[in-house]
């Protein structure tokens, strides 16, 4: 059967312009109570008027203007995408590569006066390096850091060998890495540096991924010291770049005693990390099943009450999306997410709605997580839910309370570690018991 006029064709927004629609956004909710004068959400709850239940009413006012005030941000937003949709014809957006570039950047920020950066391309190793002239005098570091990022994706781009590639950009940077991803910046100079970068995904036919590195890891890998005119360190010495991205490798593959870390705690000592396949299945609290009285397959629930969940760095956003439906099926169950702190751009904000407690264990603080792993690990955990209300002891007072020590006892009491997670994890329990 043919339909006449067809339908309209699906209108999607490209994702390179999703940040620079903010403010827009903050436009439209700026008259809403409790927000400041950028448009943003006030962060006091003094600001707020709330409801019997504790909930924001701000959100919910009954009446509206017919005209809002523009915040300033939308000006540099409105820009931005001027400049993103200056062709006359409809750009391509660049979804999957034929091929992938794996790429190092580096910048070396001690002296304050050269940058340097490598990428990895096939079997050959490309390198830049130099000085700062006077035009970046009265810059600050951020600024040189992600012009570095930019002038030399520029300079390789113009190269026909990285045409239709992704390029993995790690930086020890993480005021770019912010930038890139939030589309913002309150620096005027270092958000042109931004849109240049978007535009480059857009008229380079490439796929950027920005991803904060720790310190410790550029100068091993030897980007640092290019930076500072030294050619003889790191992969310039003929070390394979791939032993540098660990975007691959589980926790417990970089070191099993993060296993045995969990066990402990837990007192669990048949918990094992969930496989990928069992991210889908055994991760939902299922173990097997069979048909019932009428011929339908039932599954049958796991009598396992915690899991462990140690996705690789690349694919934990997957994990996650399968720990949120695992938490709504199997409220009874109990959860660990164990991953290190690479991309967290794509699963760090899920993790952090999802989880009752996340804190991070720096590296060299333990002997399970040592100094040579680089970037901290980042846990969260998952508690079963309660017979009370609100169900969920996220944003209970002793949790926050218990949070926040975990937060910080690694830095300088990790011995206590044990303690306050076992204390946090009897919680449930204790609560029900009054």
């Amino acid at each position: 059967m043919a339909f006449w006029p067809p339908p309209p064709a699906p209108v999607y927004t490209l994702q390179t312009m999703t940040p620079f629609l903010k403010g827009l956004h903050l436009t439209l909710d700026a008259w809403r109570p409790g927000r400041d004068a950028e448009g943003w959400r006030e962060k006091s709850l003094d600001s707020l008027v709330l409801g019997p239940d504790g909930i924001a009413l701000a959100e919910a006012s009954p009446g509206h203007p017919q005209l809002v005030t523009a915040v300033p941000r939308l000006r540099t937003d409105l820009a931005a995408l001027a400049e993103l949709m200056e062709s006359k014809t409809p750009p391509k957006h660049f979804v999957r590569s034929k091929r992938i570039s794996l790429v190092i950047y580096g910048f070396g920020d001690a002296l304050g006066a050269g940058f340097g950066s490598t990428f990895a391309v096939g079997k050959d190793l490309w390198f830049r390096h130099g000085v700062w002239g006077r035009d970046t005098e009265g810059h600050s570091s951020n600024y040189r850091e992600l012009r570095n990022l930019v002038e030399a994706l520029e300079a390789s781009v113009e190269s026909k060998e990285f045409r239709d590639s992704e390029v993995f950009m790690f930086t020890d940077n993480s005021t770019a890495e912010g930038a890139f991803w939030k589309g913002n910046t309150p620096s005027p100079h270092l958000f042109e540096l931004v849109v240049r970068l978007h535009k480059l995904e857009m008229t380079g036919d490439i796929r950027i991924h920005v991803i904060h590195v720790s310190g410790s890891r550029m100068i091993r890998q030897g980007t640092d010291a290019l930076s500072r005119g030294c050619s003889s360190e790191g992969v310039m010495t003929g070390m394979s770049m791939l032993g540098f991205v660990p975007l691959n490798e589980t926790a417990p593959e970089r070191n099993p005693l993060v296993v045995d870390w969990v066990r402990d705690w837990t007192e669990n000592p048949s918990i094992k990390p969930l496989e990928a396949m069992g991210w889908f299945f055994e991760g939902h609290g299922i173990q097997g099943g069979g048909a019932n009285a009428i011929g339908m397959w039932q599954p049958e629930e796991s009598a396992q009450e915690w899991f462990l969940w140690a996705p690789p760095p690349a694919a934990a956003d997957v994990a996650l999306e399968e720990l949120t439906t695992s938490r709504h099926k199997r409220t009874c169950k109990n959860h660990v997410f164990v991953c290190p702190r690479l991309m967290t751009y794509r699963w760090r904000r899920k993790l952090n709605k999802l989880a009752d407690v996340v804190f991070e264990i720096p590296a060299g603080s333990t002997p399970f997580w040592p100094l040579h792993m680089h970037e901290p690990l980042v846990v969260g955990i998952l508690l079963r839910f309660v017979s009370f209300s609100p169900w969920q002891l996220r944003r209970h007072p002793r949790v926050l309370e218990l949070g926040g020590t975990l937060s910080r006892l690694w830095k300088t009491e990790s011995g206590r570690g044990r303690i306050v997670l076992r204390e946090l994890l009897l919680l449930p329990g204790m609560l029900e018991r009054v």
